[in-house]
């Protein structure tokens, strides 16, 4: 089994649950559970979850090239890797990184991939970055 093969298959497995009605609902979830726990259990929480979408939109973006993807893939990993270590750091020289900024900053991850897309799709007519793929909707 290859990588594409690997991260096609992870793509299709996590797809129900980051796309559409089911994506907001499970991130509302996720974000709402990780604000119960509080402290570092919470912000592993919200990680956890930043990390599922943030590897998602890894996987789609190499699948199909989707504009938001390549905006929100790297950085809620990016922001997940974060969160990751100011969970287990030991001090308080993360403290400042806890579940009310995890989710900030995964909005403003979001806002930033959807406007670059919708400038790509303004200026392109098309909200894909290449020839590579389609997005799974327009299937």
């Amino acid at each position: 089994m290859t990588g594409g093969d690997v991260a096609e298959r992870y793509r299709h497995a996590v797809e129900p649950a980051v796309r559409g009605v089911a994506g907001v609902v499970v991130t509302v979830a996720f974000f709402a559970a990780a604000a119960a726990v509080g402290g570092r259990g919470g912000v592993a929480i919200a990680s956890a979850w930043a990390a599922v979408a943030g590897s998602y939109c890894l996987a789609n973006f190499w699948h199909c090239r989707e504009t938001h993807c390549a905006v929100t893939g790297p950085g809620w990993t990016l922001a997940a890797v974060l969160g990751f270590a100011a969970a287990l750091a030991p001090g308080a020289g993360l403290a400042w990184y806890r579940v009310n900024v995890e989710t900030m900053v995964f909005v403003v991850i979001l806002a930033a991939g959807y406007g670059l897309e919708y400038v790509v799709a303004a200026r392109t007519g098309r909200r894909a970055l290449g020839q590579a793929g389609q997005h799974a909707q327009d299937r």
